[in-house]
């Protein structure tokens, strides 16, 4: 509800694992990438919960972050993917996904994102 009593329908917007991660993982993109999501209701792919992970992997080893600073970043992000986003199984993207990703010649991780964006008809955010 707005300030003036009225109901405010929610967009949707399909993110990508490194919008989350921004989110999670603080970083320069960290508080643009919390503003883009406000207000919104948020579409991502179960891919989603594999690259977040592979992130935390990353502070850890190439970065050398706190293995305990990770894994709480990481287990915040889960929660997030599993409680506030709809979650789109990338199994059902993976034939138009095949096809953009060849087209495009982009690899299909990132196809998948695109596919979800199109099929579900919403903005995608990617980092």
């Amino acid at each position: 509800m707005n300030s003036y009593g009225k109901i405010v329908m929610l967009d949707k917007v399909l993110v990508d694992s490194s919008v989350i991660a921004a989110i999670f993982f603080k970083e320069a993109a960290s508080s643009r990438a919390e503003r883009a999501l406000k207000d919104c209701t948020v579409l991502t792919v179960d891919l989603a919960l594999v690259e977040v992970a592979n992130v935390a992997w990353k502070r850890v080893v190439l970065f050398n972050e706190s293995e305990e600073v990770a894994l709480k970043a990481l287990r915040k992000s889960l929660e997030f993917i599993r409680t506030v986003c709809e979650v789109i199984s990338s199994e059902e993207l993976l034939e138009p996904a095949f096809k953009l990703a060849i087209a495009d010649r982009i690899p299909i991780y990132d196809s998948l994102f695109i596919a979800a964006a199109e099929r579900e008809n919403v903005t995608a955010h990617a980092g």
